[in-house]
């Protein structure tokens, strides 16, 4: 890396400062999902873009296309003549780059705090929770796409019905997913707040590491009161244990769920093959008969939060429901890659305990054999959940073990991958300790008619499904 001066510049002061004629935007770590959206959004709006990560094998052609300058590795000189800079909370506040960026007067702000800022330029739809909240988003973008084209979408998943992560509409509406392992999405002001779960993830607990993470439950369960308290109308689930508690006191609040004291209301549903179909019961109006051809109880609920989302935002969704039917999925949710000698391959981002518990049960019900290829994601939540993780990864038949997907951590002393092949093995579970190669060429000479392969985990697994699938096809 080069050390060279940062020159001065004259930077604005706070966001709502920012126009296309003075301000040049840098995205350090662009090649997530949630950075590339923004990144996309503001080059669309006219300003200068650049951007720069190791990892942008997967979307440099997009950024490009679009006209963002990008770089794969990190330099300080690539912060100079930025006026702002953006990062996620994955990236540490040491880095050379923001270094520079300060130093040179540059505006330095984390990636929530500029989605705040289209917040601030739209009439926000923002979905947050431990888990469901990319599909919710994508569900809810759908169906509010299908009332009014001019809607805007900023996702931390691929919605095929976008083309991507984000749209950048011209009308008044912004459906976003809000991320809430950064304590700053506290701060944001939806108009519609949808909360659609909470528990123990993005906690820290006795690790010292708190980049990525909550020190506390009570802190998370803090930052989640203040973000649905802060919003002009809430929506939250009323089956999730002590929801209620954590945002009790908003004036104009309604709840989804299965439970009799949910205003929008799951009853009758039934799943079948690769989707599901029930009666929403909600305050007014006649019950919806709502298809999904995603699976799972899960998604069902899912579904009800963007219905009633979509209502307290004062639309009819009645309209929308054959847009709804119509959905198949975010980006590595159950994503279908295809098959391999009669394998089923799927991938999943599932990283938290319930996440995968949740998903090996909707692999289970599918009858054929599950053969799970497991990284687990982040050493602090390695260290936190290893154990509760591997009894989860019990449903499957099979389980391969990746290491662990490090996403900036360092590791922990004692904490390994072989803690959860070996809570497998006492569990009963063929388990096995593997890399994305060795993982692949196993599966490749092994799985066969009857199996279903599934990879989990927020990192590069999905590679492993991309290379079998293209075994299948000769690649």
């Amino acid at each position: 890396m080069t050390t060279q001066q940062t020159p001065a510049l004259r930077a604005p002061t706070t966001l709502s400062e920012i126009d296309p004629a003075g301000t040049r935007l840098h995205f350090v770590g662009v090649a997530g999902v949630s950075m590339q959206a923004l990144a996309l959004w503001f080059r669309q709006d006219g300003f200068e873009v650049s951007g720069c990560d190791p990892r942008l094998d997967t979307c440099r052609d997009a950024l490009v296309a679009a006209g963002v300058a990008v770089h794969d590795a990190h330099d300080p000189s690539h912060a100079h003549g930025a006026e702002v800079v953006v990062h996620s909370m994955a990236v540490p506040s040491d880095h050379p780059e923001l270094v520079a960026a300060r130093e040179a007067g540059a505006l330095v702000v984390r990636r929530i705090e500029l989605l705040g800022e289209l917040f601030r330029r739209r009439r926000a739809l923002g979905v947050t929770g431990s888990h469901g909240k990319s599909t919710t988003t994508g569900m809810l973008a759908t169906m509010l796409l299908a009332l009014d084209e001019g809607t805007s979408v900023q996702l931390g998943a691929k919605l095929p019905l976008i083309g991507g992560s984000h749209r950048h509409g011209r009308g008044r509406w912004l459906v976003a997913e809000v991320d809430e392992s950064d304590s700053g999405f506290a701060d944001l002001r939806p108009e519609v707040a949808v909360v659609t779960n909470l528990e123990d993830d993005h906690v820290a607990g006795d690790y010292l590491e708190r980049r990525n993470y909550h020190a506390t439950v009570a802190d998370l369960e803090a930052a989640a009161r203040r973000y649905a308290l802060g919003a002009r109308r809430l929506v939250y689930c009323a089956d999730w244990p002590d929801l209620d508690r954590v945002v009790e006191g908003h004036p104009d609040a309604v709840t989804f769920g299965t439970s009799p004291a949910a205003d929008f209301r799951v009853e009758d549903l039934h799943v079948e093959g690769g989707g599901s179909r029930f009666t929403l019961r909600r305050p007014e109006g006649a019950p919806l008969r709502v298809s999904l051809a995603v699976p799972g109880r899960h998604n069902a609920l899912n579904a009800a939060a963007a219905v009633a989302a979509l209502t307290q935002a004062g639309f009819d969704p009645e309209p929308a429901l054959e847009a709804l039917a119509a959905f198949r999925g975010v980006g590595r949710r159950w994503q279908v890659w295809g098959e391999l000698r009669g394998a089923l391959v799927v991938d999943d981002y599932a990283v938290h305990v319930t996440e995968v518990s949740t998903v090996l049960t909707v692999a289970r019900a599918t009858g054929r054999r599950v053969r799970a290829v497991l990284q687990p994601h982040r050493w602090v939540r390695t260290a936190r959940q290893w154990k509760q993780l591997a009894e989860a990864a019990a449903l499957a038949d099979e389980v391969l073990v990746l290491e662990v997907y490090a996403a900036g951590e360092a590791p922990i002393p004692g904490v390994s991958p072989d803690l959860i092949v070996d809570r497998l093995t006492e569990l009963g579970v063929k388990a096995s300790r593997h890399d994305l190669a060795s993982a692949t060429r196993y599966l490749k000479d092994d799985a066969g008619e009857g199996d279903l392969v599934i990879t989990l985990g927020a990192g590069d697994v999905w590679r492993v499904a991309e290379a079998l699938v293209a075994e299948a096809a000769g690649g």
